[in-house]
């Protein structure tokens, strides 16, 4: 990283802060303090963990909070690893995406101070949670028992991150870190795509529409080029000021990342031979992320406040891989060479307000808009004959360029009324969101009139506007519309009602009733790659009636026995419906326009027990039942690593339990020991539908399983845990210092179902451990930091009778930095 990058970088966080921020905490805990008569002493930081603990012992419901000072003392630098230090979850690797007791994307939901937040890419439903840094998070609060104040399309947990409002004396404070990937700093052939979006992530490229055989169409190149100076970099500042009743909080910062692997991929037969069998594939990835964020909060008079939250964030990640090894489809070893590259802008916008309308009446509301745009604005790919070198012809999926853009706008917003009697409080409300998203993408493919021995590592040498001649361009589309890209929409209008009645018996019980009703009207068109680009729709509405049920038993001023049990749905998603490809190069994926709700019915009892401020031990004994489970799964194609999705079992079960335990150890004059723990031992079951059954459901299309009746859910652990091991001194008041060994393991689970006696794919056990040491100085922060130092192989094996197969193994690196930081 040279000066020049870093004065720009800094210049540009300087001035990218210029949006509006604000925003609400909606929490449940307020009303109840007023219940039970709770009058909180303390530090006024709500990401304290003293602070956060106190509110989930008061609360009615079951909730479960990390707060920003503990990740600070972590090293935990986005959501995503911070919302794995709570008990139960864990992060599916190659993705942000989070699973919750064993329930993966489809099944949670993200929200942004309570309002629902929108993905950046087609393949989730929920965003990628490393986007949000902890830098301007005050806490994360992982909500693992339905309540109706949630959208019913609910089944592991709801992740709503809080942003930081400000309060006490005005600061500002600026942190520049660098760190280095200890498998990647020193690799000098680091690839990335040429027109790729560059060091900060902005730029962005196209293609030339018109008649390709006249124009050649493309405007970057074919080859890869080396990165230079592999470092990776985060900058960023933040600030709070008070104005008389108005407070501003504000953020920038920006962050990439470079990391190079080298592993293996393959799909294989029931019988052990080699559908695909890449036995070494590079990868080389780089990331980054700018975010601008600002937060007002206006408190009008003690009975009236009103918040507003803007917050926006650029992304883009661009990655190089080389597959090296046999493939099936052209029965030869083959070299591949594919670029992706992806840029998503985010822009989420909120309007809160609370009211104290009369002694016993109270009333909250809030409106959002998000505006998402994600891109692939130019992803390639090359098959090469490893042995002649020739580009392969065959198909146009070979060699293709490709490119899409998905738009998504959301209005949303809730009202809230609250009236609170002598030991009754009654909420009723309405919830509302209307989802308008677009989805479009064009593929050129690539067939060559005349076959020539290639350089892999110079394709341009043969691809170039001067060749055009001899290339022949496929889009999948009729000739009269080459360039018009395929496309989908979704209109979705969810409307709900909710009402919550919290029955206070005495001063140890409480109970609360609750119920939602959600009206889906979900319209859907397409068109279709099959029937040259026909324009398909398909239109469905659900009603869904969800009760919900919590009761809480104060044993003694330190323990509670908590209980709850509740029914929920889960919604297929869009690119799970829609029947469109997704290629990659190991398997393909494709939507099935057949899918429908699960509904789901969750019960939770747990134990807590406060032996003191800041201080818990809990345990819980959970379990969920799923009628009509949707996953993930192979089925019976041509292509044997085709994959789709089915509502594929009759029921299916999750039983589990969670320990949790944070506790200080030993403390003695300045300083002490404290440690966090918490470990998830799960057991799931599904029993599969029958060939007929399927058949019967999904227009003819069948997964013909390999034996089995009864299978596990896919992305259920068998054990999830999390030990963290603190040390803290402090002296003068001001200065501290701070280090944590954190060790996770993150047990075997189930990937994907296999079929055709191919075997299930299952993501095997890991461990990971991180250090962190921090200093404070008056005003000055130093952090250090080494993580994923056991570096682990991220590793999903095939397993079938004839033998154990490797579908991907490939390792991260360790990681070392430093950071600073000044804050006047």
């Amino acid at each position: 990283m040279n000066f020049r990058k870093l004065s720009i970088a800094v210049l540009f966080l300087t001035t990218s802060g210029t949006l509006f921020y604000a925003q609400e905490k909606n929490d449940t805990v307020k009303n109840e303090k007023k219940i039970e008569g709770v009058i909180i002493k303390g530090s006024t930081k709500k990401g304290t963990e003293a602070n956060l603990i106190n509110m989930q012992k008061k609360s009615v419901e079951v909730i479960e909070r990390v707060g920003s000072v503990q990740l600070a003392k972590q090293g935990v630098g986005d959501a995503a690893t911070a919302v794995t230090k709570a008990t139960g979850t864990q992060k599916q690797e190659g993705s942000g995406q989070i699973f919750v007791r064993g329930l993966g994307d489809r099944y949670n939901g993200t929200t942004l101070n309570g309002l629902t937040i929108p993905s950046e890419d087609p393949e989730f439903k929920n965003i990628n949670l490393e986007i949000f840094k902890t830098s301007m998070v005050e806490y994360i609060s992982l909500d693992k028992v339905y309540n109706p104040k949630f959208l019913g399309d609910f089944g592991g947990a709801n992740v709503n991150i809080v942003s930081k409002e400000h309060s006490g004396k005005p600061y500002f404070k600026i942190g520049l870190g660098s760190s280095i990937n200890l498998q990647t700093y020193d690799k000098k052939d680091f690839k990335l795509q040429d027109g790729g979006p560059g060091f900060f992530g902005f730029k962005e490229t196209t293609y030339i529409k018109g008649n390709p055989y006249q124009t050649y169409p493309f405007t970057t190149k074919w080859n890869f080029n080396n990165a230079k100076n592999p470092f990776n970099t985060d900058m960023n500042i933040e600030g709070g000021i008070s104005f008389g009743k108005l407070s501003v909080f504000a953020y920038a910062g920006f962050e990439n990342s470079y990391e190079f692997s080298k592993g293996s991929e393959g799909f294989f037969f029931a019988d052990g031979t080699p559908n695909k069998n890449y036995t070494d594939v590079e990868r080389s990835v780089y990331k980054t992320n700018t975010t601008g964020l600002i937060n007002l909060a206006y408190k009008i008079n003690n009975n009236h406040k009103i918040n507003f939250t803007s917050n926006y964030i650029h992304s883009s990640s661009q990655s190089a891989k080389i597959y090296k090894g046999y493939s099936y489809d052209v029965a030869r070893d083959v070299i591949i060479n594919r670029g992706d590259n992806k840029l998503t802008d985010t822009w989420i916008n909120q309007l809160f307000g609370t009211h104290k309308l009369a002694d016993t009446w109270t009333a909250d509301w809030a409106v959002g808009y998000n505006m998402l745009n994600s891109k692939r604005p130019d992803r390639l790919q090359n098959t090469i004959d490893a042995q002649n070198l020739n580009l392969l012809a065959g198909s146009a999926i070979n060699n293709h360029r490709y490119f899409d853009e998905l738009k998504d706008n959301t209005v949303l917003g809730h009202a809230n009324l609250t009236k609170t009697f002598e030991n009754v409080k009654v909420t009723v409300g309405y919830d509302g969101s209307y989802k308008d998203r677009r989805f479009d993408n064009t593929t050129i493919g690539m067939n060559f009139n005349f076959i020539t021995a290639v350089d892999p590592n110079n394709i341009d040498g043969f691809i170039n506007p001067g060749n055009n001649s001899l290339f022949t361009y496929q889009t999948f589309q009729p000739s009269d519309k080459l360039f018009t890209p395929f496309y989908y929409t979704i209109k979705q209008n969810t409307q709900s009602g909710l009402a919550n009645v919290d029955v206070t018996f005495s001063d140890k019980f409480v109970i609360q009733l609750g119920a939602r009703y959600d009206f889906i009207d979900m319209q859907t068109a397409w068109t279709d790659v099959l029937t040259n680009g026909e324009v398909k729709k398909k239109n469905k509405t659900y009603n869904k009636f969800l009760p919900a049920f919590n009761a809480k038993y104060s044993l003694n001023d330190k323990q509670n026995l908590r209980f709850s049990f509740s029914k929920t749905y889960t919604l297929p998603q869009p690119k799970e419906i829609i029947p469109i490809a997704y290629y990659d190069v190991t398997s393909n994926n494709y939507g099935n326009a057949s899918l429908y709700p699960s509904d789901n019915y969750n019960i939770d009892l747990k134990y807590e027990l406060f032996p003191k401020s800041g201080e818990l031990i809990s345990i819980t004994a959970f379990g969920k039942y799923i009628q009509n489970p949707i996953a993930r799964t192979t089925y019976s194609t041509a292509a044997p690593s085709d994959m789709t999705y089915f509502n594929i079992a009759n029921w299916g079960y999750i039983a589990g339990g969670e320990v949790e335990f944070r506790k200080d150890i030993y403390s003695w004059s300045n300083s002490k020991i404290y440690t966090f723990l918490n470990g998830t031992y799960m057991h799931s079951e599904q029993e599969l539908k029958s060939e007929a059954e399927l058949a019967k459901e999904n227009d003819g299309k069948i997964a013909q399983f390999s034996g089995q009746t009864k299978d596990d859910i896919q992305g259920v652990a068998d054990f999830i845990a999390n030990a963290n091991l603190g040390y803290n001194y402090k002296w003068n008041n001001v200065n501290s210092l701070d280090f944590v060994v954190s060790y996770s393991r993150v047990g075997k689970n189930l990937y994907s179902i296999g079929t055709n006696n191919g075997g299930n794919f299952y993501e095997q056990a890991r461990d990971i451990l991180d250090l962190n040491l921090n200093f404070t100085l008056n005003t000055i922060g130093i952090g250090i930091s080494a993580k994923n130092l056991l570096n682990p192989d991220f590793r999903i094996q095939q397993e079938n009778k004839s033998g154990t197969f490797t579908h991907k193994d490939y390792t991260k690196g360790r990681q070392v930095g430093l950071s600073l930081s000044y804050k006047f």
